[in-house]
């Protein structure tokens, strides 16, 4: 283990090497096994129903509210065990309305309804009963700040209050919270939100990213480990889970990860203090940018309603209740200004409609605010060198593209 975390902001950060290209029709797929088999893309409005659907975009912007809810780094990973069992990624980012560059912003969380509709994809393609302890157990502890930080602790106690502290910034919308008794130490996790379809997907990856973590801070397995799960008992032995949890008890109120109180004096495997500081750092860090995340994920919201209007700073401002100036400062915090933003609903939403709708051109470039369809088309040919037309034909070839059954 390094004794410096100086690359450690890294983990989130929506600059890496690995970052695929905006561009969509050249955006990398994963590489597949021999022995898997791609599940048939799917588009969310078939072209069948596209001209009763051309406001399908707006309709679900002003019915689903924005809620953050998982970070991309933890979205990321459930792409990979995604992948790994034979999903095409390409096509559960577009059933679920989400585009890479949303998997590698760093300070901007998942929105719920995005979420629930990728999860809702992977489950009934994969057919998975335990597709969410696969997914948690992806999650390594090095991949983000909050697990260095916990596994780099003093002591498995001071681990687990860090993580307890942090891990809310992976899985968003809830709460955690570490109790010690006289025996038992408990870390419970309770939903801030309904969690509809996703609730045992979810509960699932928290207890196989937290089973993996105190593998890493114990440097063994955790067999004392004791999981109190919030639904009932599953058809058969709910053998599934014993795949990743020795112990598991069924119908909790909560999700509840319990450990013996004498083993929180052990020291962690990997106890690093000049490194648990810088990761203490970097998670406060990584909040505060969360939080200016979510101010420009409503100003996103708020102007994709209006996107048709083109509605200057100085209108949105005041829709948002807020002085332009104060709009204007607030994203410059963030890091972005008002106009990147309209530029990148523009360009991700443009691609949208060709690949999903059967609008016109013209129609497209009315949707997205433009008074004149060639100011449009210029601008298209500025962001991926290649005109509207071309583009959505080789979007629907590549949504319809039958891969080869090897490599």
């Amino acid at each position: 283990m390094p004794s410096s975390l100086a690359n450690v902001g890294c983990c989130f950060s929506s600059k890496a090497s690995g970052s695929p290209s905006s561009n969509p029709a050249t955006a990398p797929r994963f590489v597949r096994r021999k022995s898997q088999t791609w599940c048939e893309p799917r588009s969310p409005i078939s072209q069948g129903q596209s001209h009763n659907h051309r406001n399908f975009l707006a309709m679900a912007v002003q019915h689903e509210p924005v809620i953050p809810f998982a970070h991309p780094v933890y979205v990321r990973r459930v792409m990979d065990c995604l992948n790994s069992l034979g999903v095409r990624p390409s096509a559960a980012l577009s059933n679920a309305g989400l585009t890479w560059q949303d998997l590698f912003d760093s300070r901007r969380m998942v929105g719920f309804s995005i979420f629930r509709r990728f999860v809702a994809y992977g489950i009934q393609s994969t057919g998975e009963p335990a597709l969410g302890l696969m997914a948690g157990s992806m999650l390594q502890p090095y991949h983000t700040p909050v697990g260095i930080g916990a596994v780099t602790g003093k002591t498995l106690g001071q681990g687990l209050e860090f993580l307890s502290q942090h891990a809310s910034l992976i899985f968003g919308s809830f709460r955690f919270r570490l109790e010690n008794g006289s025996r038992w130490s408990t870390l419970e996790v309770k939903p801030l939100r309904h969690l509809c379809e996703t609730h045992i997907f979810v509960i699932q990856s928290i207890v196989g990213s937290h089973c993996r973590l105190l593998e890493a801070m114990l440097g063994r397995p955790a067999d004392e480990l004791v999981v109190g799960l919030p639904y009932p008992r599953p058809p058969g032995d709910g053998g599934h889970c014993l795949r990743y949890v020795r112990k598991v008890e069924f119908d909790g109120d909560c999700l509840r990860l319990q450990m013996p109180v004498e083993l929180l004096r052990l020291p962690c495997a990997s106890e690093d203090a000049e490194v648990f500081a810088e990761a203490s750092k970097v998670c406060e860090r990584v909040d505060a940018e969360l939080q200016d995340g979510a101010f420009v994920q409503r100003v996103r919201r708020f102007l994709l309603q209006r996107l048709v209007s083109n509605p200057g700073a100085s209108e949105l401002a005041s829709d948002l209740g807020i002085s332009a100036r104060t709009l204007v400062r607030r994203l410059a915090e963030a890091g972005v200004s008002y106009a990147d933003i309209k530029e990148d609903l523009r360009k991700t939403h443009a691609t949208w409609y060709l690949q999903h709708t059967e609008l016109s051109i013209e129609e497209i470039a009315s949707q997205l605010g433009y008074s004149d369809p060639h100011n449009f088309g210029r601008k298209f040919k500025h962001w991926y060198r290649v005109a509207p037309s071309k583009m959505r034909r080789s979007l629907r070839m590549e949504l319809h593209d039958c891969p080869p059954t090897a490599l």
